[in-house]
């Protein structure tokens, strides 16, 4: 008897030690490690504001840039290399949505945009928001939720115009705040729209 249970301990012992490395082997894809270095960069995208000086204005945009090469990347690698993961499915578009939302509460707290801009940026924050919980329901009931292209662009445009507006703090111009919050209201409706085809798509 001790020896069987000594047995199945041991069994049982592997088991575990074969989970722990098959999840560990899952995070630390060279995707997935990269997702993760997107929101472990925030702090510093945060400091960058409480700097209050173009010094630190530049500090945000380098690091915000960062951020978006890190998006463009992961997927790149995921692809190539086919280190697709159900995980990293997971992450990569939630990182996206942490990473566009403070920037969007930071840029708006910070008064670095007109109060019209807060329109698209309600816009974005409600639809980033909806579309979360949406994810969720269907991968919690099975399904698979697939990105779309005008997501992907929906995405890549709100990125741009919170580097331009940015860009505009470290020159100090108001043309360049133009055009930044201009292309936010563009973006703003590609994410309506985006958002629109979701839920017809997943709760129809």
């Amino acid at each position: 008897m001790k020896i069987i249970k000594l047995f199945k301990d041991r069994l049982r012992t592997c088991k575990c030690k074969t989970a722990l490395e098959t999840l560990g082997n899952v995070i630390c894809t060279v995707p997935n490690l990269l997702t993760v270095s997107r929101v472990l960069l925030l702090p510093v995208f945060a400091v960058g504001f409480f700097m209050e000086s173009r010094c630190g204005a530049f500090v945000s945009l380098l690091t915000f840039i960062c951020c978006c090469i890190t998006d463009y990347l992961d997927g790149y690698y995921a692809r190539a290399y086919k280190q697709t993961t159900k995980l990293g499915k997971i992450l990569d578009p939630l990182a996206d949505k942490i990473l566009v939302s403070i920037a969007v509460l930071f840029i708006i707290g910070f008064n670095m945009v007109s109060k019209y801009a807060m329109i698209p940026s309600a816009i974005i924050l409600c639809r980033e928001i909806m579309i979360s919980g949406l994810r969720d329901s269907e991968e919690y009931s099975g399904g698979d939720f697939q990105t779309s292209v005008l997501s992907k662009w929906k995405t890549a445009t709100q990125m741009f115009s919170i580097s331009i507006i940015l860009f505009s703090a470290i020159l100090k111009s108001d043309c360049i705040l133009k055009i930044g919050e201009a292309t936010l209201w563009f973006s703003s409706v590609i994410a309506v729209l985006s958002g629109f085809l979701y839920c017809r798509r997943y709760m129809v």
